[in-house]
């Protein structure tokens, strides 16, 4: 789950934090806590270089499984070939992990590699990532090797400028998942994003994870429909999958009528 702003009293009150038991400063600030209902929980910050805060990131220990695995997988059962992938505004790196499991190559742009370590007990599959060979982690958009990404992931609090830079570093057939603000608490913050990123691809959709909050994604691609391209002999064939199939798939697309009509100057299919 992914909020602008957390006012602490109402923190502690929503996920029944018992204590907190680890507070790591840096680039990436990082306060982790015990909670009666998800096990642990990681409260994210997200800073400038004035140490202004650009947006917070809660990620649950018991439930990380729905983010990592809905938006690991809605690029990889719509794209027809996939050999690397770039991720970029998260510490979640369990989506890095799910999309080595199809012999992606990823690059993960974590500027603050100290705030990703505070997260090794919190994360399942923390040493199997750092372990792993396909998993390349950078400091900073500058020390990346590469170009031509297939699917590009943004779930921080992409601005045009962003969006320029990494459809300069995407193929011509790229699949682009990135977050957006609250659609029902934060409209015109949500839409503003869609309108700066249609100008960057031929097909755009807005997509939302129902399941603890309601949490809101859009879909980019020059050359994908993630409805239309949905690979079921992909989706229908995935193994030891907690959330993610071919119905959940279908459904986040499905906005309610109010959030459909509010975003229908602004999708592209």
């Amino acid at each position: 789950m992914w909020m602008t702003n957390i006012v602490t009293g109402n923190f502690q009150n929503q996920y029944r934090i018992t204590n907190k038991f680890a507070d790591y400063k840096g680039n990436i600030d990082i306060e982790l806590f015990t909670s009666e209902l998800f096990q642990q929980l990681a409260l994210v910050t997200y800073k400038d270089n004035t140490q202004n805060i650009i947006y917070q990131e809660v990620m649950t220990q018991r439930f990380h499984y729905i983010e990592s695995e809905v938006i690991a997988h809605i690029p990889y059962c719509v794209i027809n070939e996939c050999k690397r992938a770039l991720i970029c505004g998260t510490l979640n790196a369990e989506i890095a992990h799910f999309l080595s499991f199809y012999n992606i190559a990823v690059d993960m742009v974590v500027s603050d590699k100290e705030a990703l370590h505070t997260l090794s007990g919190f994360l399942p599959n923390f040493k199997s990532i750092t372990q792993n060979p396909l998993i390349t982690l950078v400091d900073n958009f500058m020390s990346l090797s590469h170009r031509d990404y297939d699917i590009i992931i943004h779930l921080g609090n992409p601005k045009q400028h962003e969006f320029e830079a990494l459809t300069k570093l995407a193929n011509k057939s790229f699949i682009m998942i990135f977050r957006l603000h609250n659609l029902y608490l934060e409209p015109s913050l949500a839409l503003n994003t869609l309108y700066i990123a249609k100008d960057f691809g031929h097909i755009l959709m807005p997509f939302m994870i129902s399941a603890l909050t309601s949490n809101f994604y859009a879909f980019l691609s020059n050359r994908y429909h993630p409805l239309a391209d949905l690979q079921l002999q992909k989706s229908d064939m995935l193994e030891n999958m907690q959330f993610y199939n071919s119905h959940i798939h279908t459904s986040v697309f499905r906005l309610p009528n109010i959030l459909t009509h509010i975003t229908s100057s602004y999708v592209k299919n």
